[in-house]
């Protein structure tokens, strides 16, 4: 019998992250083509949503040590 994979929290996190990318690129499509305003606005809330949520997991992973942002160095100070 094969042994399952196990995922830990960042793996799951981080899935999760990407997939809340690609929901958030398709909300964005829907509300940008759609004709009619009810629907469109049901595609804002659910983006908003889908934004809020993605920032409560990026600030866990943050917090975590699994989300490391680059910092850009400011080269016009000495």
């Amino acid at each position: 019998m094969p042994q399952m994979q196990q995922f830990s929290d960042k793996d799951i996190a981080s899935d999760i992250l990407s997939g809340s990318k690609l929901l958030s690129q398709g909300y964005m499509t829907a509300i940008l083509e759609s004709q009619d305003q009810n629907l469109c606005q049901t595609f804002q809330n659910y983006h908003d949503q889908c934004i809020n949520e993605h920032h409560q997991i990026f600030q866990m992973m943050q917090k975590n040590g699994w989300y490391k942002v680059p910092m850009i160095l400011d080269e016009s100070r000495p």
